[in-house]
């Protein structure tokens, strides 16, 4: 019953969710007992990784600097892995800078919809302007781990007391 959690979805966390929503048929308290455990923990980590993110967007707004970058060029690579085949989104972004002028950083863009011309909101280092950030695309990857902790916290807690 085990192995069918990865098969779901690409998240090792919500087939797992999903899993101890079924589980009312299995009696066997030692099972329930380490599925909550893991669920516990996952989400736990999860919700921790999520909020160490957002404290280190929360300092970096505080000592960087904001400013209006514009996509300059997007390109497409596909990759061949075995088996499968995976893109690689890589964008240039230029934004200005009060003591610099002009700056340009290359970076993965992991937003399918990314185009030349959009503008994003870049935060740069007033001193070191190449140790830039997204805060765009970095609040939704910390937003995500938090939400998934918190399923996986809720599921956990779920199992827990459906063994009760």
């Amino acid at each position: 019953m085990i192995g069918r959690l990865g098969e779901c979805s690409a998240f090792a966390v919500l087939p797992m969710f999903f899993y101890c929503l079924k589980i009312s048929m299995v009696t066997d308290v030692k099972r329930l007992r380490a599925i909550s455990l893991l669920m516990l923990v996952a989400g736990a980590f999860l919700l921790l990784g999520g909020v160490l993110g957002f404290a280190s967007l929360y300092t970096a707004s505080k000592e960087y600097e904001s400013a209006t970058g514009i996509v300059q060029d997007v390109q497409s690579k596909v990759e061949y892995r075995h088996r499968k085949r995976r893109y690689k989104n890589k964008m240039q972004i230029s934004f200005p800078t009060l003591k610099y002028g002009e700056q340009r950083i290359t970076c993965e863009s992991y937003w399918p919809f990314r185009s030349k011309g959009d503008e994003l909101t870049v935060w740069y280092h007033p001193d070191r302007p190449w140790e830039s950030r997204l805060p765009g695309s970095e609040s939704v990857l910390w937003g995500v781990l938090v939400a998934s902790g918190a399923i996986c916290i809720y599921g956990g807690l779920a199992v827990k007391k459906k063994k009760n």
